[in-house]
This record gives structure tokens, sequence and C-alpha cells, in this order.
């Protein structure tokens, strides 16, 4: 029996807020508009399309906003980034475990590879599922239905974890179970609300409950 694990990669696998929000600064600077405030976390997770336009952005600009963006974030804002201490660690675990291991990230498929390969990650990953450049499968709920069909895997063989309710509600709706990781850019709270099947405040957590949730 095969069990795949999913892992969402900006707050994650990485700490990716830092290049994030200096691009989407990048970007509204560009625009003449103003800048991201202090509190502003909620911009890692969610797709750029969606994030620019709760930053006002006109539906009819959008597509030019991501494309400053990623001006900025194809050359140096990708590597603005940091893996989260024991994550390698806890991959290779779950590697040696038996589980298939995939990335499900709203970010486009190139960028990921991109990242994962800078940050000597790719050697733990089968699978790396990506958004197209247009947006779509940006959604998680698309993006984890696209995987399994594309791996070949049922949800009842499948896990995904990530920091953001976006993670939590496409697994749900694609009735596989969910890990929800507090470290990262989103809440307990949020988490928890958006029905995690489990919370971890750590990652040398991850191997031990993924065992647990989903046991070879």
């Amino acid at each position: 029996m095969r069990r795949i694990i999913f892992f969402d990669l900006d707050g994650t696998l990485t700490d990716a807020g830092p290049g994030i929000k200096a691009c989407i600064n990048y970007a509204l600077d560009k625009m003449k508009l103003e800048k991201l405030g202090p509190e502003s976390d909620w911009v890692v997770g969610p797709s750029l399309w969606g994030t620019f336009n709760k930053l006002g952005v006109p539906e009819e600009d959008l597509n030019y906003a991501v494309d400053l963006y990623r001006e900025r974030y194809d050359v140096k804002g990708y590597i603005e980034n940091s893996v989260y201490t024991g994550i390698p660690e806890q991959l290779s675990e779950l590697k040696s475990m038996g589980y298939m291991l995939g990335v499900a990230t709203s970010k486009p498929t190139a960028s990921a590879i991109s990242i994962l390969e800078y940050f000597q990650l790719s050697r733990y990953f089968s699978y790396q599922f990506g958004s197209n450049l247009d947006g779509s499968l940006s959604d998680k709920s698309s993006l984890l239905q696209h995987a399994l069909s594309t791996t070949g895997s049922q949800p009842s063989d499948a896990l995904m974890i990530g920091d953001r309710r976006y993670d939590i509600i496409g697994a749900k709706s694609n009735l596989i179970k969910s890990i929800g990781v507090s470290y990262g850019y989103g809440s307990i709270n949020e988490l928890r609300a958006a029905g995690a099947d489990c919370l971890i405040k750590e990652t040398r957590e991850l191997a031990i409950v993924v065992n647990k949730l989903l046991p070879i």
C-alpha cells in the first residue's frame, strides 16, 4: 500500500515570508500603491491575484501586478527564503519509513522546483505540484484533485501538511486527512477552524504525527 504525503511549500518547508513581502512591495511601489503594513503575514499562502485584489489593485490590473511581482521574485525573491530547522531530517525520516513525498503549492511549478533545488530539498520529493502561470491550479482544492489524479493515489492513502487554512480546506474537499503546522504563517485558531485533523507546533513532530495519522 503506497502512502503519499503532500507538503505545502511556503510556511511549511521554508520561511518564504521575507521574499514574498519584498516582491509584493516592489509591485505595489511600481504601481504607486501603499506598501504592506506591519501586520502582513496574511499575504503568505493565498494566490497572488487574490492578495493583490485585497491590497487595492483593480481587477483589470491584477495580471500586471503579478508580472511585476515575478519580475523581482524570479531574480532574487525566491532565495530570500530559509528552510525551517529540522525539515531535511524529517523528510529523510519519512522517506526511510516508506512514504512517498510530494509538494503541493499555490506558487508556479517552475518557481517551486527552483526553490527546492536551490535549498537542496528536491532529492526528497517524487512529485512537485504547483499552479500554472495564468493562476490556474492555485486553488488547493483543484491542485490536490490534480495531484491525486496524476499520482493515481486514493484520498485514504494521502495526507496534506500545511500552515494555512487553504491547505486544510483543500485537503478536506478531496477527503484527504490533514496536519496543520503552526510554526508557519497560520495560527492554531485558523488551522483548527479550518478542520485540521491534527496540529503540530514544531518540525520535529512531523514524522511521528504522520505515522500516527496515516500509518504505513
